[in-house]
């Protein structure tokens, strides 16, 4: 036979469970959390429920049981903050710098190479990667088929490769 204040208090916590994750979302701001800290919460509650007296008010009892909650999670949130000492932000930013430099290098390099293409080339280029014009717009625009400028394309690209690879690291 079931105890119907076990009944009662099983009845209270299915009701409440919508209420309860809207009050945990709105402390924690993340689906995911709220629902992992209202699960730990319902766990709380039923291992809780013989201090429940039926008749009191749920709510209040079972938002006080999920604030803390929430507390708990947040606590175990601080402690998982990474904190860098000073030497590996040094680092970072070292690496940073080298690859700034890297890629500035490497811009110069396509820049030079993208004026020594052909017009046609050098126009298929910009509008394809400097606009981010499709394929099929140049070739209505240029009365070509997609395939021409596809091709087209790929001459260009592999020109640009073969020059990049040519030039010398340092900038001239």
């Amino acid at each position: 036979m079931k105890d119907p204040q076990t009944s009662e208090f099983i009845n209270l916590m299915t009701d409440f469970q919508g209420r309860l994750y809207g009050f945990i979302l709105s402390l924690v701001a993340d689906p995911d959390a709220a629902n992992d800290i209202l699960q730990d919460t319902n766990l709380v509650l039923w291992n809780k429920a013989h201090e429940f007296s039926i008749g009191t008010s749920f709510k209040s009892w079972s938002f006080r049981v999920a604030s803390f909650q929430v507390m708990a999670y947040r606590q175990s949130k601080m402690r998982e903050v990474l904190v860098f000492n000073d030497e590996l932000i040094k680092n970072i930013i070292s690496e940073q710098n080298d690859r700034a430099d890297e890629y500035l290098l490497k811009k110069d390099k396509l820049n030079n190479c993208i004026s020594q293409l052909p017009e046609r080339q050098r126009a298929l280029i910009q509008k394809r990667y400097g606009f981010g014009t499709s394929v099929m717009q140049i070739a209505e625009e240029l009365k070509s088929t997609a395939n021409s400028i596809t091709q087209a394309l790929f001459r260009a690209r592999t020109n640009l490769v073969q020059c990049v690879k040519s030039l010398p690291d340092e900038s001239s």
